[in-house]
């Protein structure tokens, strides 16, 4: 079976002389949730927006859903459903009113879109913000919105870029409770960026650790845990704190 996510030697520089990715290699199977881990800085980002279509790669290739970006951009836009960091929803308008917007957007008929908004709303139990506009709407339910907006279209793959970003506990917990179902019942394939490593160790199953742009690790959550702390059994969050500190401690040996 081909991956869902395919990345062959990606690279890309900035302007200001950057080197965000330094020939990046990873690939995602199908209806995994899968993490993707690093300090800030270390090109989580800039991968997503890559595999996204909102920037451009410099050098390498990748497909998603067997979709080649270079030929077909338009049908992996189709194909996906993305919530980034920045909520980027239009202040003047209502919930309701964008989700069905979105709707019409992806082709959806009128009753359609209307149908998929109240879908969403309940889903994300944003009933009571439905007719408030985007500015008024907490953190949280803003990033609430945002994730249903990048569902509207039924996506069968969903980049997460720090979703859960100004959501309160509770809040958090109803969110993950509604993508944990998309991705084990529905099958949707879920690429997780997040600096609560909490989360990462309690729904993904496999996950990279990337550095300075490039991945240093790609397996198991469970196999990475045993790696950096074999004898400790501790959490992600301690193995991924242990392994920046042996990964910088050996670097600085060699300057």
């Amino acid at each position: 079976m081909a991956p869902e996510i395919f990345f062959k030697n990606i690279s890309k520089k900035y302007p200001s002389g950057t080197e965000a990715l330094k020939g990046v290699n990873l690939e995602v199977n199908k209806g995994e949730l899968f993490s993707l881990l690093g300090p800030n800085g270390a090109g989580k980002s800039t991968l997503v927006k890559i595999a996204t279509t909102l920037i451009k790669k410099d050098s390498g290739e990748f497909l998603i859903g067997e979709r080649n970006p270079d030929h077909d951009p338009k049908s992996i836009r189709q194909y996906i459903g993305v919530a980034l960091q920045d909520n980027e929803l239009d202040p003047s308008e209502n919930a309701e009113s964008l989700l069905r917007f979105q709707g019409r957007l992806f082709g959806l008929s009128k009753a359609q879109a209307m149908q998929r908004a109240d879908e969403l709303i309940h889903t994300f139990e944003i009933d009571a913000e439905r007719t408030k506009k985007s500015h008024t709407l907490s953190g949280g339910n803003k990033r609430r919105l945002h994730c249903a907006l990048a569902l509207v279209h039924k996506p069968r793959l969903l980049f997460l870029d720090e979703p859960t970003t100004g959501m309160d506990p509770e809040a958090r917990d109803r969110f993950w409770q509604t993508i944990s179902r998309l991705n084990k019942k529905e099958g949707v394939t879920v690429f997780l960026t997040t600096q609560y490593l909490e989360e990462a160790d309690k729904h993904a199953t496999q996950m990279a650790m990337i550095m300075e742009g490039a991945i240093r690790y790609v397996g198991s959550v469970k196999n990475f845990k045993q790696r950096v702390n074999a004898e400790k059994h501790g959490t992600l969050e301690e193995s991924y704190l242990a392994y920046v500190k042996q990964t910088q401690e050996h670097e600085a040996m060699f300057v």
